[in-house]
């Protein structure tokens, strides 16, 4: 099984650099070192225990212009008659030889059960109502029977799983319907092609505990309801093929309950609210929690896979793999909403639209509370969030495309080891990671986990590159605040396009933000801390704002509405944690429209930026000696539109 780790001779080189910033260095400052950058480690098929960095060489990257050398070589300022060379491009790898091998359909000796569909969706791609007007999950027993009596806790990985296998049915049967199920050890749930599984409408199908009504409801917590796809405490299970999950998340909903009176009506009398309804109501008119359903949520196991299969319209995030040792997402479509929800209105008459559809996030990485038990499932289970890749994947969305989290508290596990690669976002709020990036295990050591400056990150080692941002109102971001924040470190960016919208309806679009004053809270103690931060060949190729800011206890933003010191109190000395990041051949094409630094520490590197930089009170620049203009990221073939469907 192949890790792609961090390189040690990158981090003690971008240490250095602002280190020297910190003691008021010269410009002729070290720049990052051009080794790999971050560590994955996939869905393992062969059943062998992860392996120590210091037994892996590091990553040689997609190209030589990406995750080993700079973006593109800069040529020296004595030769100025010879053309720089072509920028990486962006978007066009189809082979990365750094990253594990793609995963594979089972084979047909590996199917277990077979189930021929028994609906059919109408031609626009939904469901008429009569399908589900007699029974609201009419699929759920017999799929959840097969699920189980496929169950292989034996299995070692993908090859070995056995497959329940959703196929087309007699004439022109080509859905299913279901409402919660549940995924066993070693079990490949496999969707065939021009086969969707739909969500049921009702509610009460996604309870955690039957006759207790909690899902469909606004709270003022959101753990209510039970996800369509749940994968709790399983070794080796996958989702594959190459349909169609569907979360029907503008449909209007339906109870299996009599006169239901915890089924919510549109205010107008008009019908039933969709998920999508309550989740505006919730977010934006109540500021509470809707409890809808996720599509996929993997909790506390090892080696779960998504392969090819399209994910859509989801009720609320989309995949949540969380505490999860392995994780890979492989050719992935995320599409929420679909053309044919955007033609339709919420109950205040606002079309259905990335913007309406609040919290359906695309993949969400993140640590766990402690686990206490995990039968089934050999090894001890820490909560952590490690060892994952998200490769080759396409993500439009109403939230953060990709969210990578590490927990509210110090007790949740930490989040490391995090690969994405090879993919485009379009509507979304961007690659994030935050806002929770508290936990630390409560500080227990661990070997795949390394202190900076003695402070132990809840997420890091984090590397994202050759990716495509269009459209997202936020491009690369990390963000946390007072509340549930910790030392987030040792992230890189490398050969990335952006191009942001005109406008957003939440702020101007920000192409690059970094900012521990996320949201208004009150303060925990547990104080937002950006290190060793790394942007090596990015682009943005049209009007954007940009914030990098590090945290300070008495900065301004915290003296304004919303914020509370809570029981710590206002710090005293003021805790300062500098932003420390560098950044080589990071490109604007236009002026920034605005552009904020605070409490910073900045390094450029030698292929420089056109970031307007400039030391000030709290803000140290040191630059590269030897500066040369280097070609930006080629985003020539980057952006383009969604994919159809195959």
């Amino acid at each position: 099984m192949r890790r792609i780790p961090f390189g040690a001779a990158w981090f003690a080189a971008i240490s250095l650099s602002l280190a020297l910033a910190a003691c008021g260095g010269s410009d002729s400052s070290s720049t990052p070192a051009q080794s790999s950058a971050a560590a994955n480690d996939n869905v393992n098929n062969q059943g062998d225990p992860p392996r120590p960095a210091s037994e892996v060489n590091p990553a040689s990257g997609v190209s030589p212009a990406s995750a080993v050398t700079p973006a593109s070589e800069p040529v020296p300022a004595s030769a100025p008659d010879v053309p720089p060379p072509a920028g990486f491009s962006v978007g066009t790898t189809t082979f990365d030889p750094d990253l594990p091998p793609e995963p594979a359909l089972p084979a047909a000796s590996q199917v277990c059960a077979t189930l021929p569909a028994s609906f059919a969706a109408q031609a626009n791609g939904l469901l008429p109502d009569s399908a589900d007007a007699t029974a609201t999950a009419p699929d759920s027993a017999r799929i959840q029977a097969a699920l189980d009596a496929c169950k292989n806790a034996s299995s070692i990985g993908l090859a070995t799983n056995k497959a329940v296998r959703l196929v087309p049915g007699p004439n022109g049967a080509n859905a299913f319907i279901a409402g919660a199920l549940n995924l066993s050890s070693g079990v490949t749930l496999w969707i065939d092609r021009g086969v969707t599984l739909f969500a049921s409408r009702d509610p009460r199908q996604y309870d955690k505990v039957k006759g207790t009504p909690s899902c469909g409801i606004i709270t003022a917590s959101d753990n209510g309801c039970l996800a369509l796809i749940n994968a709790s405490k399983i070794a080796n299970g996958a989702v594959v093929g190459d349909g169609v999950i569907d979360g029907r998340g503008g449909s209007p909903l339906v109870s299996s309950v009599p006169n239901d009176p915890k089924l919510m009506m549109r205010p107008d009398g008009s019908g039933a609210m969709s998920w999508w309804d309550i989740g505006w109501m919730a977010n934006k008119v109540l500021n509470q929690a809707q409890n809808n359903p996720r599509l996929i949520q993997i909790s506390n196991g090892r080696n779960f896979t998504l392969y090819r299969v399209t994910l859509q319209n989801a009720p609320k995030f989309h995949v949540v793999p969380s505490g999860i040792d392995g994780f890979t997402a492989w050719s992935v479509k995320i599409h929420t909403p679909t053309a044919v929800y955007e033609s339709m209105k919420n109950y205040l008459g606002m079309p259905y639209s990335p913007d309406t559809a609040k919290n359906t996030d695309g993949i969400d990485p993140a640590s766990s509370g402690p686990i206490t038990s995990n039968p089934g499932n050999p090894g001890k289970l820490t909560g952590d969030a490690s060892n994952m890749l998200i490769a080759y994947t396409h993500i439009r969305t109403g939230d953060d495309n990709i969210a990578i989290k590490g927990g509210t508290g110090t007790v949740n596990g930490r989040t490391y080891n995090i690969t994405v690669a090879h993919s485009r976002f379009y509507s979304g709020h961007g690659m994030s990671i935050g806002s929770e990036t508290a936990g630390t295990a409560n500080g227990a050591a661990n070997p795949d986990v390394t202190p900076v400056d003695g402070v132990l990150p809840g997420v890091s080692n984090v590397y994202v590159y050759d990716l495509v941002i269009d459209g997202a109102d936020n491009g690369l971001r990390i963000k946390s605040d007072w509340s549930r924040s910790g030392l987030v470190a040792n992230i890189r960016y490398a050969n990335v396009c952006i191009r942001m919208p005109d406008s957003s309806p939440d702020g101007k679009p920000q192409a690059l933000i970094f900012s521990p004053y996320y949201s208004p809270t009150k303060n925990n103690g547990l104080y937002p801390n950006f290190r060793n931060i790394s942007l090596d060949g990015v682009r943005v190729v049209n009007a954007s704002s940009y914030t990098f800011q590090g945290f300070n206890s008495a900065s301004p933003v915290l003296r304004g509405s919303g914020w509370s010191a809570g029981a710590p109190g206002w710090p005293d000395p003021a805790v300062v944690n500098p932003l420390t990041i560098a950044l080589n051949n990071v490109v604007a094409d236009v002026a920034p429209s605005n552009f904020t630094v605070a409490d910073a520490l900045v390094s450029i590197g030698e292929a420089g930026t056109s970031l307007p930089f400039a030391s000030a009170t709290g803000v140290s620049v040191t630059r590269a000696a030897n500066q040369a203009n280097a070609a930006p990221v080629d985003c020539s073939k980057a952006f383009g539109p969604f994919p159809a469907r195959d």
